[in-house]
């Protein structure tokens, strides 16, 4: 299945890559759902979490959030509504953005 007849050329590689030591969850493989995004039809409606800056307000999941720090992989964010804080992977894709350049 993994052939150039079913995939593109850069799909079919990082597959290739992805499949010698497979982690538990696809989106847990950056490289992977980054190439995967190119070819997503959606993907222009969106920012990427690690993209908007520090304090912009952005819709996840039906709610609103605001960006905190960066803890590695995950960002501290704040949930609007609620004050409750929440770990949001910096690869996730959000909405309804705001920008903060303070």
């Amino acid at each position: 299945m993994l052939t150039y007849d079913v995939f593109p050329e850069e799909i079919l590689i990082e597959l290739q890559r992805h499949m010698i030591n497979p982690r538990a969850s696809s989106f847990a493989d950056t490289e992977l759902t980054k190439i995967l995004r190119r070819y997503d039809k959606d993907a222009g409606q969106y920012a990427t979490l690690s993209d908007i800056p520090e304090g912009s307000i952005f819709r996840f999941q039906g709610r609103f959030f605001k960006k905190g720090k960066i803890r590695r992989t995950r960002v501290l964010c704040h949930e609007v509504k609620t004050k409750r804080h929440y770990l949001v992977p910096s690869d996730v894709l959000v909405s309804g953005v705001q920008l903060s350049f303070f």
